[in-house]
C-alpha cells in the first residue's frame, strides 16, 4: 500500500510538470493535486509514526498548493466581477481624431484609444478636427459626428 502511496505522490508531481507544457489549461496540475492528497492519506494511513519528510516536504507544499489556489480563485472572482472593458459600449461616446478627411457619403479614419477606426459621418469632418462616436453598425465602422466647441 505505500508503494501505491509512493506512485500517486510521484504522479502528482509528473501532471503538475506536464502541466507546464502541455495545454491542459491546469486540468494536469488539479488532477496531480488530487493525487497527490490521496497518496499522501493513503501514506499516512499505513505508516503509525509522522515521517520527517512529512513535516520538510508535505506540509510546505499543501500550504503552497492552498495559497496558489486561494490567489486564483480570488483572482478570478475579480475578473469575473469587473466592469466590461470592450466592445460597444465603451466606444460609444468617445472622443477621438480624425486621421483621413471623413466625407459626406464616403469613409475616412479615426484614431480612438490608439486604435485606427474606419469612420462615416453625416457631415464633413477634416483631418486633424475631433469626432464624438455615436454608433458602430455592423461592419465595424464607426459612425462620428464633429465635436461642438463650447468655449
Amino acid at each position: 500500500m505505500a508503494y501505491l502511496a509512493d506512485f500517486l505522490i510521484f504522479f502528482a508531481f509528473i501532471l503538475v510538470v506536464t502541466d507546464f507544457f502541455a495545454m491542459s489549461y491546469g486540468v494536469f496540475t488539479a488532477a496531480g493535486a488530487i493525487f497527490f492528497v490521496v497518496g499522501t492519506v493513503i501514506l499516512f494511513s499505513v505508516m503509525h509514526a509522522v515521517p520527517v519528510f512529512f513535516i520538510r516536504i508535505v506540509l510546505p507544499t499543501y500550504i503552497t498548493l492552498t495559497v496558489f489556489v486561494s490567489v486564483f480563485v480570488y483572482l478570478g472572482y475579480k475578473a469575473y466581477r469587473a466592469k466590461v472593458k470592450i466592445g460597444e459600449s465603451t466606444l460609444i461616446n468617445e472622443v477621438g481624431e480624425v486621421t483621413k478627411d471623413i466625407k459626406d457619403g464616403e469613409e475616412g479614419k479615426i484614431l480612438v484609444n490608439g486604435e485606427l477606426w474606419t469612420a462615416f459621418s453625416d457631415s464633413e469632418i477634416l483631418k486633424g478636427s475631433k469626432a464624438v462616436i455615436t454608433e458602430i453598425d455592423n461592419k465595424l465602422r464607426l459612425k462620428v459626428k464633429p465635436v461642438e466647441n463650447t468655449q
